[in-house]
Order: C-alpha cells, then sequence, then structure tokens
C-alpha cells in the first residue's frame, strides 16, 4: 500500500507567502541551471508611465561572459512601492529569452502588461489600477535582481 506524506512547511499549510514569514526558499523562483555567466548591463523602460491597456516595454542589454554561446531568460518583476490591498511583495511580470557568443552582448526587450499594474478588488469584483509608484526589477530570478527600472501607473 501507498503512504500517504503529511505536506508540511515552515510558513503554513499551502504555502503561502514564504518571504512575508521570514524564511528563504532553496531555490529562488526562476532560478535555472545555466552554466554561462552573464553581466546585466543596463535596463530603461519606453516610457516612464504605464498608460491605458498598452504593454510597458523594457529593454535590457546583456552580455555572455561564459567562455561558450549562452543562452539567458531575462526576467521582470513588478515592485509596488505600497503593498495596500494585499499586493504580493514582488510578481513576474514578463520575460524574454536571449543568446550570445561568448564577450557579446545581446538585447533583450520584455514586454510587460498593463495589467501586472493591477490589482483584483474584492468590493468592486474586478481588476482596478490605482495610480502609483512600482520599480520593475530585473533579473535571472526573483532572488538576484541586478537591474530596476521606475514608473508610474494610472
Amino acid at each position: 500500500m501507498a503512504r500517504m506524506l503529511k505536506a508540511s512547511c515552515p510558513w503554513g499549510r499551502w504555502g503561502r507567502r514564504p518571504a512575508r514569514a521570514g524564511t528563504a526558499p532553496h531555490f529562488a523562483f526562476g532560478h535555472g541551471l545555466g552554466y554561462k555567466t552573464w553581466e546585466y548591463e543596463s535596463a530603461g523602460a519606453d516610457s516612464a508611465q504605464v498608460l491605458d491597456e498598452s504593454a510597458l516595454g523594457v529593454t535590457v542589454v546583456v552580455r555572455n561572459t561564459g567562455s561558450r554561446v549562452g543562452r539567458e531568460v531575462v526576467q521582470a518583476y513588478v515592485e509596488p512601492h505600497s503593498l495596500e490591498g494585499g499586493r504580493p511583495l514582488r510578481t513576474l511580470a514578463a520575460f524574454a529569452t536571449v543568446t550570445a557568443k561568448p564577450g557579446r552582448a545581446a538585447e533583450a526587450r520584455p514586454a510587460i502588461p498593463a495589467r501586472a499594474f493591477a490589482r483584483y478588488d474584492e468590493a468592486s469584483g474586478g481588476w482596478v489600477r490605482p495610480p502609483g509608484e512600482f520599480t520593475v526589477r530585473i533579473g535571472r530570478s526573483s532572488a538576484d535582481l541586478r537591474l530596476s527600472v521606475r514608473v508610474r501607473s494610472g
């Protein structure tokens, strides 16, 4: 007979919000096993303001500092300056993959949808995008964020 395993973790029965509980995961969200090293050189947003329902374009320049051709997944996380309304600390909003030869730079262009800056409002039963400031953090995983860009929504 198969033995049932009891799920347990230090931050609650369902594994909710380990960052708020003060614990660190063994592997951060977005962690991969790439064998190349990458330097994140610069990041910029197409606009300082998120307008209507259009996506926010972000340009990220990364350089392969390894000795072989490599592929990197550039990840963009949205972090609100205010955590009102039960917002999470950080959410993965977009990603883009680039390939570069050794010593060469490549440009990644993740497009962040306007909905990444919204939150679900239970009272109205829909998504709302209140005005506010956000930081778009760019990196290899949620624990390895190397660049940031500030934007406004609303």
